[in-house]
């Protein structure tokens, strides 16, 4: 299955969004990262990124941690290229760090979107420099061990984890 771009840059918003859940509270410095991409490249021009947030919102509301898995299914589903992959997780990196701190979460979320990429290692050490909590064996040794990914999530009280995510966004929303 390929995208055009702007079913590229829906799934790019979704996996952000999911990146930035993960951990159970979205930073506004990762509000503000996602804010800052939109602004100053073309990851998320053209589509509205109020709409694609309340979209995923409800989604997640509804469907809870099963847009995790459909995000994973889709993206091993997908035949993309090199550069689609590395923008995946160039926004990724970014996000994770945006709030100055990695979660085991983001590092679990992580190394399964890894692994539905097909990308080189080579490649995202060419590009990104060698990410330890990606590649070393040793960084939260086995976080990832099978192909389920049930523990991402797993302590967040979904209905609650909603009503976070509103008050972060609107919160920024004002301040921008």
């Amino acid at each position: 299955m390929t995208l055009e771009r702007p079913d590229f840059q829906r799934l790019l918003f979704r996996t952000a969004f999911c990146l930035m859940a993960c951990d159970g509270h979205i930073d506004d410095r990762e509000v503000k990262e996602i804010k800052l991409m939109n602004k100053s490249s073309a990851y998320f021009n053209g589509i509205d990124l109020t709409d694609e947030l309340e979209e995923l919102l409800s989604d997640l509301k509804a469907r809870g941690k099963h847009i995790v898995d459909e995000l994973f299914d889709t993206l091993a589903k997908l035949d993309i290229g090199v550069v689609q992959e590395l923008l995946i997780l160039e926004v990724s990196f970014r996000l994770v760090h945006a709030d100055e701190k990695v979660d085991e979460n983001e590092i679990k979320f992580l190394r399964f979107l890894r692994s539905k990429l097909k990308v080189h290692d080579e490649v995202i050490r060419d590009r990104f420099g060698v990410v330890e909590y990606l590649f070393d064996k040793d960084y939260s040794q086995d976080i990832v061990k099978s192909e389920t990914h049930d523990d991402l999530f797993a302590s967040i009280a979904i209905p609650d984890f909603i009503d976070l995510v509103a008050v972060d966004f609107s919160k920024s929303k004002d301040e921008n």
